[in-house]
């Protein structure tokens, strides 16, 4: 029964951690939205320069469609499940899942998640 009890407790740390990157990681599927935006629009201007810009060609050149709509609706469809999480920017403007690596916290910095696709990094802790 002891056993049991230990390993319940354990479970639920583990859940609520993960519970915790999730939420971390759906709230930069919209930011990630507003970014696909920005460099939609700086594209269109011809100022090609920008970090936003730079992605929408990226994925132009890999013959994907970027629109502001399709954006939007994979930025609202954007849903990672606990040990298959995946890159809220890969999805909202390539639309592919590409998993997230996850580093341990430190004194210096707080846990963080990277995608080795496009370079992103997200905190993944709420403060």
């Amino acid at each position: 029964m002891i056993s049991d009890l230990m390993n319940t407790r354990s479970t639920l740390v583990d859940r609520a951690h993960a519970e915790m990157r999730l939420a971390a990681l759906l709230r930069q599927a919209p930011i990630e939205f507003a970014r696909a935006v920005y460099g939609i629009n700086d594209h269109a201007s011809g100022r090609t320069d920008t970090m936003a810009a730079r992605e929408i060609v990226r994925a132009l050149q890999q013959g994907i469609a970027v629109t502001q709509e399709r954006a939007e609706q994979r930025s609202r469809a954007y849903l990672p499940t606990a040990g298959h999480e995946h890159c809220p920017r890969c999805w909202v403007v390539y639309g592919h899942k590409s998993p997230l690596r996850f580093r341990e916290a430190t004194e210096e910095r707080p846990e963080s998640a990277a995608c080795s696709a496009c370079g992103a990094e997200y905190a993944t802790t709420l403060d």
